[in-house]
Protein backbone atom coordinates (compact mmCIF):
# COMPACT_ATOMS: atom_id res chain seq x y z
CA UNK A 1 0.00 0.00 0.00
CA UNK A 2 1.80 3.22 -0.77
CA UNK A 3 0.38 5.17 1.91
CA UNK A 4 1.90 2.89 4.64
CA UNK A 5 5.10 3.56 2.46
CA UNK A 6 4.34 7.25 2.47
CA UNK A 7 3.52 7.02 6.37
CA UNK A 8 6.61 5.52 6.96
CA UNK A 9 8.92 7.89 4.92
CA UNK A 10 7.59 10.94 6.30
CA UNK A 11 8.29 9.60 10.03
CA UNK A 12 11.50 7.94 9.46
CA UNK A 13 12.59 11.34 7.89
CA UNK A 14 12.00 13.43 10.57
CA UNK A 15 13.42 10.74 12.75
CA UNK A 16 16.61 10.78 11.17
CA UNK A 17 18.34 13.44 13.75
CA UNK A 18 15.92 13.41 16.42
CA UNK A 19 17.92 15.79 18.18
CA UNK A 20 16.99 18.15 16.46
CA UNK A 21 13.65 17.25 14.69
CA UNK A 22 12.52 15.58 17.64
CA UNK A 23 10.07 19.04 17.98
CA UNK A 24 8.97 19.39 15.15
CA UNK A 25 8.06 15.17 14.81
CA UNK A 26 6.01 15.89 18.13
CA UNK A 27 4.00 19.13 16.94
CA UNK A 28 3.79 17.59 13.48
CA UNK A 29 2.32 13.88 15.30
CA UNK A 30 0.22 15.62 17.96
CA UNK A 31 -1.50 18.29 14.96
CA UNK A 32 -2.61 15.28 12.92
CA UNK A 33 -3.33 12.49 15.30
CA UNK A 34 -7.38 12.36 16.32
CA UNK A 35 -7.29 13.69 20.08
CA UNK A 36 -8.88 10.39 21.46
CA UNK A 37 -5.64 8.64 19.91
CA UNK A 38 -3.08 11.10 21.08
CA UNK A 39 -1.59 12.69 24.60
CA UNK A 40 0.88 15.41 25.11
CA UNK A 41 3.42 16.53 27.46
CA UNK A 42 4.65 20.40 27.72
CA UNK A 43 7.43 21.87 29.63
CA UNK A 44 6.15 24.32 32.59
CA UNK A 45 4.96 26.90 32.12
CA UNK A 46 7.69 28.70 34.78
CA UNK A 47 10.23 27.30 32.44
CA UNK A 48 8.81 28.86 29.05
CA UNK A 49 8.04 32.23 30.15
CA UNK A 50 11.43 31.85 31.73
CA UNK A 51 12.97 31.36 28.07
CA UNK A 52 10.61 33.88 26.71
CA UNK A 53 8.52 31.20 24.59
CA UNK A 54 5.22 29.48 25.28
CA UNK A 55 5.44 25.78 26.37
CA UNK A 56 6.77 23.70 24.15
CA UNK A 57 5.95 19.75 23.43
CA UNK A 58 8.43 17.40 25.37
CA UNK A 59 6.53 14.43 24.51
CA UNK A 60 3.35 12.55 23.33
CA UNK A 61 2.06 9.00 23.83
CA UNK A 62 -0.51 7.67 20.80
CA UNK A 63 -2.59 4.42 22.23
CA UNK A 64 -3.75 2.16 19.19
CA UNK A 65 -5.00 -1.10 19.42
CA UNK A 66 -3.41 -2.53 23.03
CA UNK A 67 -0.22 -0.59 22.43
CA UNK A 68 1.24 2.76 23.26
CA UNK A 69 4.06 4.61 21.34
CA UNK A 70 5.73 6.89 23.61
CA UNK A 71 8.22 9.53 22.30
CA UNK A 72 9.80 11.20 24.92
CA UNK A 73 12.49 14.38 25.64
CA UNK A 74 13.88 15.68 28.60
CA UNK A 75 14.04 19.15 27.35
CA UNK A 76 13.85 21.05 24.52
CA UNK A 77 16.76 20.25 22.10
CA UNK A 78 17.06 16.81 23.91
CA UNK A 79 17.17 13.71 22.11
CA UNK A 80 13.74 11.88 22.25
CA UNK A 81 13.62 8.06 23.11
CA UNK A 82 11.03 5.85 21.58
CA UNK A 83 9.08 3.69 23.54
CA UNK A 84 6.34 1.02 22.68
CA UNK A 85 4.44 -0.44 25.79
CA UNK A 86 1.53 -3.48 25.28
CA UNK A 87 -1.26 -3.07 27.84
CA UNK A 88 -3.78 -4.32 28.61
CA UNK A 89 -7.26 -3.20 30.83
CA UNK A 90 -4.63 -0.31 31.43
CA UNK A 91 -2.00 -2.65 32.90
CA UNK A 92 1.13 -2.17 31.45
CA UNK A 93 2.45 -6.02 30.39
CA UNK A 94 5.58 -5.40 28.78
CA UNK A 95 7.72 -2.17 27.78
CA UNK A 96 10.60 -1.91 25.16
CA UNK A 97 12.88 0.73 24.11
CA UNK A 98 13.42 0.45 20.62
CA UNK A 99 14.88 2.69 17.83
CA UNK A 100 13.19 5.49 16.07
CA UNK A 101 12.95 3.58 12.73
CA UNK A 102 11.42 0.21 14.39
CA UNK A 103 8.28 3.00 16.39
CA UNK A 104 8.06 4.46 13.14
CA UNK A 105 7.61 1.20 11.41
CA UNK A 106 5.27 -0.25 14.23
CA UNK A 107 3.70 2.86 14.66
CA UNK A 108 2.35 3.69 10.98
CA UNK A 109 1.34 -0.48 10.79
CA UNK A 110 -1.12 0.66 13.72
CA UNK A 111 -2.13 3.72 12.06
CA UNK A 112 -3.14 1.66 9.11
CA UNK A 113 -4.74 -0.70 10.46
CA UNK A 114 -6.80 1.98 12.55
CA UNK A 115 -7.77 3.67 9.49
CA UNK A 116 -9.81 1.15 8.31
CA UNK A 117 -12.19 0.87 10.94
CA UNK A 118 -11.33 4.67 12.37
CA UNK A 119 -12.59 7.55 10.14
CA UNK A 120 -10.48 9.92 12.32
CA UNK A 121 -7.00 7.89 12.16
CA UNK A 122 -7.97 7.63 7.95
CA UNK A 123 -8.22 11.64 8.07
CA UNK A 124 -4.90 11.82 10.32
CA UNK A 125 -2.80 9.84 7.80
CA UNK A 126 -4.10 11.76 5.05
CA UNK A 127 -3.13 14.94 7.62
CA UNK A 128 0.16 13.66 8.43
CA UNK A 129 1.10 12.58 4.71
CA UNK A 130 0.10 16.10 3.27
CA UNK A 131 1.74 18.02 6.25
CA UNK A 132 5.00 16.19 6.96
Amino acid sequence: MDDVELVAAQLRRCTDDLSLYGGMLLATLAEALPAHLVAVRREGRLRARLGGREPALLGLTVSMGGRRFELDRDAVGGRPVTVVRHESRGVVLSSETVSADEWCRALTAELVAAAGADSAAARALQRFTSTA
